[in-house]
């Protein structure tokens, strides 16, 4: 069978050679983070935290594990149970989430709510599992446990079109960042299904009317919405152009019926909200393959693992080099130096290898001027003196998206 995990820009392969996850027998369609791999996972994480909270979304967390009865109110007993991993424990069922919405609906009625405190916006980088089977699993792209940026909205049916619009909104300035330019889906009522039809019409016309409203190309892909729910899904290929779904935008009726949730309105009457289940990149795991694979590893900056890496030349330049590294790190920038020793010439080709952003090289010259050559990625050389190639290192490197 042909290893596709051996084409170049495969996610798999940079993955391998910029040491940045790897894969256990003992753990099958799960990804084991190296070190290198957790500084941009970290990286992300930290951006989406920031987004978020620039878009008032206050951050949970919920628990991996809820009884089945949960799962039974939900509706994902029945029509996903096949995919959960099911524990057994005395005479009781328990599933292992495989969505956060049911975790987040019982943040929402752990205490009654008011008008005032909608929209209520409830995000989490919620790690969920689902039991994939074999043939279908694919590295990052298609794993059985992986972590969604999801969020769960609670609002009323006026603040709805502002939700839907802010949601498509958030997901154009993130995608902008990376230059990926996803394509959207309206996925409409599948078959098996809960709610009235009354409520599909309304969700289904919601999401319609806001993709009209600024123009968006969209194509409609029939019977294809969550069955609590229609959905705008984002699409991006990988690098053998297989579409795969990033993030989404789904309109729910049908849960805080399930579930009786309730607000106080501004008259004193309880009134049902609308649920916007919302991910802007989706699986983190699979936003990070098929960005892997877009900039063939070569990462912006601000999420690269090594971001300056420093060459000295000979055994005699080791301690100028720690000096540097010593500045750099203090100046906010994740630097390592190489003392591995051999030609120049090879370990600037390692680091390019590496996709490392900045390399500084020191030798006789360098030690003698105070001064750092420095070969900036993709094809920038210059120098400055040591404490101001930190800061301009620095300065380049510390840019993260608002």
């Amino acid at each position: 069978m042909h290893d596709e995990s051996h084409h170049p820009r495969d996610h798999r392969a940079i993955g391998r050679e910029l040491d940045l996850f790897s894969f256990s027998p003992h753990a099958p369609a799960q990804v084991m983070w190296q070190p290198r791999g957790v500084v941009v996972w970290n990286g992300l994480i930290a951006a989406w935290r920031e987004l978020n909270a620039a878009r008032g979304y206050l951050e949970v967390r919920t628990p991996l594990i809820y009884d089945a009865d949960l799962w039974k109110q939900s509706g994902h007993w029945e029509k996903f149970r096949e995919q959960m991993f099911v524990i057994a424990d005395g005479d009781r069922e328990r599933g292992v989430k495989p969505m956060n919405c049911p975790g987040h609906i019982e943040l929402y009625r752990s205490r009654p709510r008011g008008h005032r405190e909608l929209p209520l916006r409830l995000a989490e980088a919620g790690l969920v599992h689902r039991n994939e089977h074999s043939g279908a699993v694919n590295g990052l792209l298609r794993a059985r446990a992986f972590v969604i940026d999801d969020a769960h909205i609670f609002c009323t049916d006026e603040q709805l079109p502002g939700e839907i619009d802010n949601c498509l909104a958030f997901a154009a300035d993130v995608y902008r960042l990376f230059d990926l330019a996803p394509r959207l889906e309206l996925s409409t009522r599948p078959a098996p299904r809960i709610g009235s039809e009354e409520q599909w019409d309304a969700a289904e016309g919601a999401l319609a009317a806001a993709l009209e409203r600024h123009g968006f190309d969209y194509s409609v892909n029939p019977g294809d919405g969550a069955f609590y729910g229609p959905k705008i899904d984002l699409h991006l290929d990988d690098s053998l152009g297989r579409s795969w779904q990033m993030g989404t935008v789904q309109i729910d009726y049908t849960m805080a019926d399930r579930f009786a949730l309730t607000y106080v309105s501004a008259s004193g009457a309880d009134h049902r909200p609308v649920i916007v289940h919302r991910a802007i990149m989706g699986s983190l795991e699979r936003f990070l393959a098929i960005l892997l694979e877009h900039l063939d590893g070569d990462l912006p900056g601000w999420l690269a693992p090594v971001q300056s890496l420093v060459l000295p030349i000979a055994d005699r330049h080791r301690g100028r080099a720690e000096e540097l590294v010593a500045q750099l790190r203090l100046a906010g920038v994740r630097a390592e130096a190489d003392h591995r020793g051999g030609p120049l010439g090879g370990r600037i080709r390692e680091a390019e290898r590496l996709r490392v952003p900045f390399v500084a090289v020191i030798g006789d010259r360098e030690a003698s001027s105070g001064e750092v050559a420095v070969r900036e990625r993709p094809d920038a050389r210059w120098s400055a003196p040591a404490a101001g190639a930190a800061e301009r290192i620095a300065d380049a490197v510390r840019h993260r998206p608002r």
